[in-house]
């Protein structure tokens, strides 16, 4: 989604942002980042063929390549380029180009949600309805795995990987509570920092359960 009139300008530079900077994106990422080990975590309490929500997918990689070995997975992004990549990085997954804020699927449709590196894209204002979507699109017992930027971000647009781009955040403890009030129980949380070209930034990680 490149912008539509009735698309926020924060949304557009978000989605016009993660267009540009694709390929640099992708090689942002190294080993020593804290995401694929959480992942393993709900890996672990996943039952088989459960079916997956990423929601900010970018290009799938890595974390829905991994997840479409043993899981159904579908993929939401703003980004036409991320969702392009996507389809070709794991082409047995299903991957849609809309909003994180007004995306729509039935209730109880996954087994698991994952978002990492999203939620501090979008207004915070807009966090806990999200994450009360979520909650109504998880069976009972289902999973949430969230990582995002722990810090009091009231919401700006700065320069990112050569691009604007806008970024709205909490800090952890309110995300926390969000997460709780939404009616998710924390079952795993920690704040991790994770070096992105040469930047220390730290990160909120959370798996929650729907009870």
């Amino acid at each position: 989604m490149t912008g539509t009139p009735d698309t926020p300008a924060s949304k557009q530079v978000v989605a016009a942002g993660y267009d540009q900077v694709a390929d640099a994106y992708a090689r942002l990422e190294d080993a020593s980042w804290p995401r694929m080990r959480w992942l393993q975590k709900l890996l672990a309490v996943l039952p088989p063929q459960a079916s997956v929500l990423d929601l900010g997918c970018g290009a799938g990689d890595p974390a829905d390549i991994v997840l479409a070995e043993h899981h159904q997975v579908t993929g939401v992004d703003i980004s036409a380029e991320q969702i392009a990549g996507a389809r070709q990085n794991v082409p047995l997954g299903t991957f849609l180009q809309a909003d994180l804020g007004s995306v729509e699927f039935p209730p109880a449709s996954f087994d698991a949600v994952v978002s990492f590196y999203t939620l501090e894209h979008l207004p915070r204002e807009e966090h806990a309805v999200i994450l009360g979507r979520i909650r109504s699109w998880l069976t009972p017992g289902g999973f949430l795995l969230l990582g995002t930027e722990a810090a009091d971000n009231a919401g700006a647009t700065g320069m990112w990987l050569g691009v604007p781009m806008f970024f709205s955040s909490f800090d952890a403890e309110t995300v926390l509570h969000l997460i709780g009030a939404a009616g998710l129980t924390v079952e795993d949380t920690a704040v991790e920092p994770q070096f992105e070209g040469g930047h220390e930034i730290h990160y909120l990680w959370v798996l929650a359960r729907n009870a």
